[in-house]
């Protein structure tokens, strides 16, 4: 069994997105431990974003991170990817519910990050669904 404990998820996302996704999150599944979230607030510079974003990657202390961001090429995707050189961490850009929810319940089956960043990708491209066409209308 992986120890949720050498394992953290970290948020990084524009507004409060994250902090909403770990709130929805929690609704499901009860309290979430091990994850963090990383907030790109309005008027915030790039520099203070960097500075938070480093702050919890360096706390991490040799644990295994997943970074979930939502937009690609926004701030929190550049930030973390360019400190991805200076942090052990994968960057999974694209966050959503079903991808947070997924990846946290699979903390805890003894998979290696590789295989963990190959089940976000897929969760991420699952929940994405056309509802019409599932009720052909």
């Amino acid at each position: 069994m992986a120890d949720r404990k050498r394992m953290k998820i970290v948020l990084g996302t524009h507004g409060r997105l994250g902090e909403e996704l770990v709130k929805s999150a929690e609704m499901i599944l009860g309290k979430l431990e091990g994850i963090e979230v990383v907030s790109l607030m309005p008027g915030m510079s790039f520099e203070d974003f960097t500075c938070l974003a480093e702050e919890k990657l360096a706390a991490a202390h040799g644990e295994r991170v997943i970074v979930l961001v939502d937009l690609l090429g926004g701030t929190p995707s550049n930030v973390f990817s360019a400190l991805t050189r200076k942090y052990q961490c994968d960057v999974i850009t694209g966050v959503n519910l079903p991808a947070l929810i997924g990846l946290y319940m699979s903390l805890d089956q003894g998979k290696f990050t590789a295989e963990l960043v190959d089940e976000a990708l897929s969760l991420i491209r699952e929940s994405a669904v056309h509802t019409n066409e599932l009720l052909d209308t």
